[in-house]
């Protein structure tokens, strides 16, 4: 038999390639182990530690089904496919996709940004921030979260595995929030939706190159108006 040594090393990996081993589950006989058979392995059982990230299953729950255990779903079924940006509400369960138990993990999470990716493909990905995260007093074993978007790319699929990190701690994130409005069309009012969860100020500067002064009122938290005595365009800066 020749040596393992002599044979040449693959540079260039796939998911295609193999390994061989041995398989516990039918009297360690000998079999082909595919990269990519291994990978779904890891990602399905988070058996790499991945510090904070948190792995589950996205489930589609129909009327009278119960939801699955690892999985986060819809509190009424959506569909097999949903875009990050229509995501509002998920209920997860208490235990991860390797069954470890983790609320008190996303507990930590709540009030903070979390990131929330697809296995295997880190560019499906949707940022959120956790508004609340609280138990189900009917399905004591899973959790009520509301989440706000804030930016994403893609959909959740059905079945599908899905990281949970942590991704800034609020605290961090209320550094140096800032936002500017860009008014091109002259206005009176000018609406600014900022969204930066606080009553920030406003700093207004015309086409003109001049100070702008106008009234300013709070609509809540993440939108204000800017009243002029005229119709005007140019810039605010709002932090």
């Amino acid at each position: 038999m020749t040596k393992i040594k002599i044979y040449p090393l693959d540079t260039n990996i796939s998911g295609s390639d193999k390994w061989i081993g041995s398989d516990a589950n039918t009297s360690n006989r000998t079999k082909n182990f595919s990269v990519a058979g291994i990978s779904d392995y890891y990602n399905s059982t988070a058996s790499i530690n991945l510090a904070n990230a948190i792995t589950f299953r996205y489930d589609t729950v129909d009327a009278g089904d119960d939801r699955a255990t690892g999985s986060f779903s819809f509190e009424n079924e959506v569909g097999p496919v949903v875009p990050f940006s229509s995501i509002s509400d998920l209920i997860f369960h208490k235990n991860s996709s390797n069954g470890k138990y983790i609320v008190d993990l996303m507990g930590y999470y709540n009030g903070n940004l979390v990131f929330i990716n697809k296995s295997g493909d880190p560019n499906i990905f949707g940022v959120y921030k956790i508004t609340s995260y609280e138990q189900n007093l009917v399905e004591t074993d899973f959790y009520d979260t509301t989440l706000q978007y804030l930016g994403g790319n893609g959909s959740i699929e059905e079945d599908e595995l899905y990281f949970v990190s942590l991704l800034q701690l609020d605290s961090l994130a209320d550094t140096d929030k800032h936002y500017t409005h860009v008014q091109g069309v002259a206005a009176s009012i000018w609406r600014v939706s900022h969204n930066l969860d606080k009553y920030p100020s406003a700093t207004m500067v015309l086409s003109t190159g001049q100070k702008g002064y106008g009234d300013i009122i709070y609509i809540d938290e993440n939108t204000l108006t800017i009243t002029f005595a005229s119709a005007e365009s140019g810039k605010a800066y709002i932090n």
